[in-house]
């Protein structure tokens, strides 16, 4: 059922905004909608709005009866929403068990992932990992076999005194909950999202057992199961070598947390460091790392940018220019980007690196680690952060604490989908590129965005050394064998600056690829790039318009108005169109 929307935003007799969402029963059994009042703040009134629709729509999504309305538990958690709570504490029921009430809650959670759930009652939810429970022993092996057979999550907590693995592996969901949820966002981080999932991964693959079993030699099977790759669900095929070390490394950041936890009576093994970790890839990937690199080569640089779109290209120059990836793209401030400013005397001598007004930056602290980056900006790079710049003003909150970078619905490319996954628009648009020039390029690679970053280090590397590529990169220790580097020095931003000047000098005609107008709008309709170079050819040939628009069996407008565009940006006359 639809729920009203309105555009207009007018305060009510009770000096807040009001909205109408979802649908409920009144006391005489009439079919309405819920009516929310959402502060006086305009700004946070439309943040509390898009927070109930979310929630709306995961209930409207998963409801199997109509028609859709709130019930009791719904409607309160919407009230808080409402009120602009970021955390919405879940009640445990006067006779509720603490095991079934952290079974409660973490069911709960999974379901509206678009909400940050704590559990009101804290020790009851801790101490359902230390209540005993009724099973028999065969009962509880029962179980665990259906778990190796099958890789199902028990629908029980199996818990001895001493507390069961999935018991201590949901507490410790609960705590990045908590650890990495941001009061600006109103929710956790994507980081820890992709957290808390790879931990029910986790549960999904290994058996409960109590925590007494979980020693040293188990500890190494668990391990071990990724260590060997095991097949995706529902595939013939293993998971990839990437994804079986990020599950290793979270088994272990899970067991690290363990040790130190005061809810579970658990102790690292003592050679817990020595447990083999390494995931070796597959003979034949070996094979094709030989005779393969993942990074894209100059011609295909070439043309990722001649066929990009400003968006796209600005994307794609971030990754080439800084390294960035999806993350710091979109996580990158209006007031990180500096655009035709020097440094001032004293940081040109610790740089060992003269600039002047001509230059720009990006001066940025990466979210991930921590580690502070500077990045001096191509020429194309420079134009890109203008053009952005000129659209983020007019936007909403063009501050230098707000994102540089907004979608067409002027939300922050990093926001977590309506089913709270991760954002995928800026792979989605460099995956765009790819499409086009596979149109006039057959055999042209499919690599993913990521791999940008994985290029530009790359060309770091080729034009300094690995301790620049570090630096480069942002890696919180460029230098390997020193952990002390940064303690007793400043990182060598200038050679990072003379390193990306000499790999813009080798991409020379990765920029003339572009033109001379790289930023100018695009035309609606799109004709693939091999079409439009065709129609110069043959223009410079001597051609008329007619035989042109035969030649490449397109109308006569349309190969007027793009010879019109492209003889304008060859001969630098922007005013023409």
């Amino acid at each position: 059922m639809v729920t009203r929307t309105r555009q207009d935003w007018e305060l009510d007799d009770q000096g807040e905004f009001p909205r109408r969402i979802g649908w409920k029963y009144t006391k005489s059994g009439k079919l309405d909608q819920h009516k929310f009042r959402l502060g006086a703040d305009l700004k946070e009134a439309k943040r509390r709005e898009q927070n109930l629709l979310e929630f709306w729509e995961r209930i409207e999504a998963t409801f199997d009866q109509e028609p859709v309305v709130w019930n009791d538990f719904t409607l309160s958690v919407a009230k808080q929403i409402a009120k602009g709570k970021r955390q919405i504490e879940i009640p445990r029921k006067p006779l509720d068990p603490p095991e079934s009430y952290a079974r409660y809650v973490h069911r709960v959670q999974r379901h509206y992932p678009m909400i940050s759930f704590v559990a009101e009652d804290e020790e009851a939810y801790i101490a359902g990992a230390s209540v005993n429970r009724s099973w028999v022993q065969g009962e509880i092996d029962k179980i665990e076999s259906i778990h190796v057979r099958k890789g199902n999550i028990s629908e029980f907590d199996l818990t001895p005194s001493d507390g069961s693995l999935h018991e201590a592996m949901l507490a410790y969901i609960a705590w990045i909950q908590k650890d990495y949820f941001r009061p600006e966002l109103g929710r956790i981080t994507a980081n820890g999202r992709t957290k808390v999932r790879q931990v029910e991964t986790l549960m999904e693959r290994h058996a409960d057992m109590p925590l007494s079993r979980l020693d040293e030699e188990t500890v190494e099977e668990l391990i071990r199961f990724w260590r060997q790759r095991p097949l995706r669900k529902g595939s013939k095929s293993p998971i990839t070598k990437k994804s079986a070390e990020n599950y290793i490394s979270e088994l272990k950041r899970f067991l690290k947390w363990l040790h130190k936890s005061k809810q579970f009576e658990w102790q690292k093994p003592e050679n817990f460091d020595e447990i083999k970790t390494r995931v070796d890839p597959a003979p034949h990937e070996q094979q094709k790392r030989l005779v393969q690199v993942d990074t894209y080569s100059l011609d295909e640089l070439v043309l990722l940018n001649k066929y990009a779109t400003p968006l796209e290209r600005m994307f794609f120059l971030l990754g080439i220019n800084c390294g960035f990836g999806m993350a710091e793209i979109a996580s990158l401030l209006i007031g990180e980007v500096v655009l035709f400013h020097a440094h001032d005397a004293r940081h040109q001598e610790i740089l060992h690196y003269p600039t002047t007004n001509a230059d720009s930056f990006i001066k940025r602290i990466r979210r991930k680690n921590g580690v502070y980056g500077e990045f001096i900006l191509f020429p194309q790079t420079v134009e890109a952060m203008q053009w952005a710049l000129d659209l983020r003003r007019k936007q909403p909150n063009p501050t230098a604490e707000a994102p540089l970078l907004l979608n067409d619905k002027a939300e922050p490319y990093d926001n977590p989908t309506k089913s709270g996954n991760r954002n995928q628009q800026i792979p989605n648009r460099f995956a765009d590129i790819i499409r086009r020039v596979r149109t006039d390029h057959e055999d042209f690679r499919s690599l993913s965005f990521g791999k940008l970053r994985k290029t530009a280090g790359d060309l770091i590397r080729r034009f300094s050394d690995g301790e620049i590529f570090g630096v480069f990169m942002s890696h919180g220790q460029p230098v390997v064998s020193d952990d002390l580097a940064d303690v007793y020095s400043n990182r060598p931003f200038g050679k990072v600056f003379a390193a990306i000047r000499k790999v813009q000098e080798f991409l020379t005609p990765m920029f003339d690829a572009a033109g001379p107008m790289p930023f100018k709008p695009q035309p609606q309709a799109y004709t693939s790039r091999k079409v439009r170079d065709k129609m110069l050819e043959l223009r410079d040939q001597g051609k008329t318009v007619r035989e042109i628009a035969a030649a490449v069996k397109k109308d006569k407008s349309t190969v007027h108005r793009y010879l019109n565009r492209m003889l304008a940006e060859r001969n630098g006359n922007i005013g023409d169109s």
